[in-house]
């Protein structure tokens, strides 16, 4: 009976668990982009990484991991690549304020000269999964990812 009943449960959620689909979609997505990227010797990941830096001139880890939603030891692991490529810098830590991230001058050129070939794989991934597709989980995101967050914090766990 136990083993009936727990092959039933893992039916069920294998089959209709929206944490399952949506994590397999982006497995999806980010392999569209990897691909394209693949021989410039950059992953979607990290072109994130540099986006995300580049956008303020300067980022604290912990600004990076709350706006890509990361964990610290996913950071740390990019990071740690990324500056061995030249990329990126640590500036050292500012008592009270930590550390920041910039982006080297390699690294900006390799965020600017990346700019066609990650267009080419939007328009790639935009076609393969059609307009709405993309529209949609941004409308969501930007309505339930604060309240997520929230909720993960007052239980000790991190939302995911």
């Amino acid at each position: 009976m136990t083993e009936a009943a727990a092959r039933e449960v893992g039916r069920l959620i294998a089959s209709h668990c929206l944490a399952v689909r949506v994590r397999r979609l982006g497995r999806v997505i980010s392999r569209i982009y990897d691909a394209a990227l693949a021989d410039h010797g950059i992953n979607i990941a990290q072109l994130n990484l540099l986006a995300a830096i580049a956008v303020g001139g300067r980022a604290r880890p912990s600004d990076v991991t709350r706006l890509l939603d990361l964990e610290k030891s996913t950071l740390s692991r990019n990071l740690k690549r990324m500056e061995s490529l030249g990329w990126v810098r640590s500036d050292p830590n500012v008592p009270r304020r930590g550390r920041f991230l910039r982006l080297t001058p390699a690294g900006s050129r390799r965020l600017i000269k990346m700019r066609a070939v990650w267009e080419k794989a939007q328009a790639m991934a935009l076609v393969e999964l059609g307009q709405r597709s993309f529209t949609q989980p941004r409308k969501l995101l930007s309505t339930l990812a604060p309240s997520a967050k929230t909720r993960g914090a007052h239980d000790g766990k991190r939302a995911s």
